[in-house]
């Protein structure tokens, strides 16, 4: 299960096969969003949860944010939670989506979702690589 983790959506992605990674759901971050995302991950059977974390050249005061996240949400589930570069994966999720023919409106709805798809459909091709 992977997560781009945003101040008001929280997109989720998932895979059923641990090859091909497929937008699931987008959470309000509201309330206690730990607990519904740990039944969420155990609703869909998640072994490990993959956080989305901005990556930059320089410090990022927001990565505090993300590594308090992963942490709580770790402690919550008891499953491994890796943090990953998300790094333009909100760009190239609306990329898609356009190319899908996808309007504006509609895909802006989603987007979170299908980076979630991106960060998930990452993490599982260099899980692939470092095998071969």
């Amino acid at each position: 299960m992977a997560i781009d983790y945003g101040a008001r959506r929280i997109g989720v992605a998932v895979s059923d096969s641990g090859v091909l990674a497929s937008p699931h759901s987008v959470v309000a971050n509201e309330g206690d969003v730990i607990d519904k995302l740990a039944t969420l991950a155990s609703e869909v059977g998640a072994s490990t949860i993959v956080v989305g974390i901005p990556r930059r050249q320089f410090p990022d005061p927001r990565e505090k944010t993300f590594r308090d996240f992963a942490d709580r949400l770790r402690q919550k589930t008891c499953k491994e939670v890796v943090l990953w570069d998300e790094e333009l994966t909100t760009a190239d999720a609306a990329g898609r989506l356009r190319a899908a023919g996808r309007k504006r409106r509609e895909a802006q709805r989603d987007i979170d979702m299908y980076a979630a798809a991106v960060i998930l459909q990452s993490y599982l091709d260099e899980m692939q690589r470092r095998q071969s």
